[in-house]
């Protein structure tokens, strides 16, 4: 199997990094991470994400080969579960990255036809453009994984994104949350609140697709709505539901002390149950190169939401 993987992008720790990757690199960790209690939870959110593509047409069986980027890979739940979606006589040339040697490691155990690993990179997206080649990639995918790029640098993120694609045929395919979700107002709040961190804007939805616009990509849309349940009886599971959506460690007795995090947190609770709402934006996008064409590739991916309903 040919995916070796290859570190040298990595920012080392005596260069200045961002706060949300010192955060990533300190969580994504084996011992901090429980990803069967995490996928417990949001298991069915990606049954909802792969449920709202089109696979047979985003990867038509009668071509044989196909370029694939996966951006932020994580423990590779994702990938693994699009193997059942996909007929194995295609193939999938799989070129993987993550900040954590631990996802990328799970994540290359879990591969399996068609899928075929090629190179595993350790390092960011803001990092990985000395990996790429260019107009490359059939589809790129980054599901949940946006969430922690700088504002500041997003300009020049999503262009490497929509760079790395194939000018005619390629596809991006982007999950992340509404600034309205969960996710969203839970980051704010803790940081606000419970870390000794400077708070980190957590990027939404909305901020990519507006940022996709400048660059000129042709999108199309699918908003999935998603509830996460925990019951009040499991401050274990709810402990590590939460410490991974802001990638904290820090104890749930030590959130629950602050009282207007405590406060936010059971806002969210009905009875014996908290309901946890986090709507996520489906995007797929093509570059401006792929013209008509493109946008009506677009059309047979995924039924758009309309206009009037992008937020600003």
């Amino acid at each position: 199997m040919n995916n070796p993987l290859c570190t040298s992008q990595l920012p080392s720790h005596k260069r200045q990094r961002t706060s949300n990757l010192l955060r990533s690199l300190r969580y994504y960790q084996k011992g901090n991470i429980h990803p069967e209690a995490w996928f417990s939870i949001v298991e069915n959110d990606y049954h909802k994400i792969l449920g709202a593509v089109n696979w047979d047409s985003l990867f038509p069986e009668q071509n044989e080969g196909y370029q694939v980027l996966d951006i932020g890979c994580g423990p590779g739940r994702f990938s693994r579960m699009l193997q059942a979606w996909l007929p194995s006589t295609i193939r999938l040339h799989y070129d993987y990255l993550d900040s954590s040697h631990y996802c990328l490691s799970t994540c290359s155990q879990s591969l399996r036809r068609p899928f075929f690993p090629r190179h595993a990179w350790q390092t960011t997206w803001d990092n990985a453009e000395k990996f790429l080649t260019p107009g490359s990639y059939d589809v790129a995918w980054a599901i949940q994984s946006l969430s922690g790029l700088e504002h500041a640098s997003l300009h020049t993120s999503l262009s490497r994104l929509i760079g790395a694609l194939h000018p005619f045929r390629g596809t991006a395919c982007i999950v992340l949350a509404k600034q309205e979700a969960f996710f969203s107002q839970l980051h704010h709040t803790f940081f606000q609140e419970c870390s000794p961190h400077a708070s980190v804007p957590y990027l939404s939805a909305e901020s990519v697709v507006a940022v996709l616009g400048k660059l000129k990509a042709m999108i199309t849309i699918r908003e999935i709505a998603c509830t996460h349940s925990i019951s009040i009886r499991h401050d274990r599971l709810l402990e590590q539901y939460l410490q991974q959506v802001v990638m904290d460690s820090t104890p749930l007795p030590n959130w629950m002390k602050e009282p207007r995090l405590r406060q936010f947190i059971e806002s969210y609770r009905h009875g014996d149950t908290y309901h946890f709402t986090n709507p996520y934006w489906l995007i797929l996008c093509t570059p401006p190169s792929a013209g008509t064409g493109g946008r009506s590739r677009l059309q047979q991916y995924l039924a758009s939401v309309t206009a009037g309903n992008l937020a600003s």
